[in-house]
């Protein structure tokens, strides 16, 4: 989406930069409870990227808040995704036959691999 304002303003104490495609918004966001609201026309229709880089580089950020603002705004943003669940169905499978078991160590001897694999008793 191309623009044709930039600027910043402050809202609850936090600086915002704001895009715009018409000079009302200034007064629509002061309205809002926005203050210091600066926001000046681009000379051209820009995409965000473009409308910062070239606030940056036309004087608009004099204030060091202000470039830091700018500069975050158009750094990579980290998108993770949220992991995909997929679900499956799977029919239940009944064992054919039970497995069988046999113990041939007795207690004493089991009670000493224990010992030996994890020290104690």
């Amino acid at each position: 989406m191309s623009y044709s304002f930039a600027g910043t303003s402050v809202l609850k104490g936090e600086l915002k930069v704001r895009f715009a495609n018409s000079d009302a918004r200034a007064k629509q966001l002061a309205k809002l409870g926005d203050t210091d609201v600066n926001i000046v026309q681009l000379p051209r229709a820009m995409d965000k990227a473009e409308a910062v880089a070239y606030l940056l580089e036309s004087g608009f950020a004099k204030d060091v808040l202000v470039r830091a603002v700018l500069e975050a705004e158009v750094a990579p943003k980290a998108k993770v995704k949220a992991p995909r669940i997929v679900k499956v169905r799977v029919k239940s499978v009944k064992p054919k036959a039970k497995a069988k078991v046999k113990v041939d160590r007795t207690e004493a001897e089991v009670d000493a691999l224990y010992a030996a694999v994890y020290g104690k008793e």
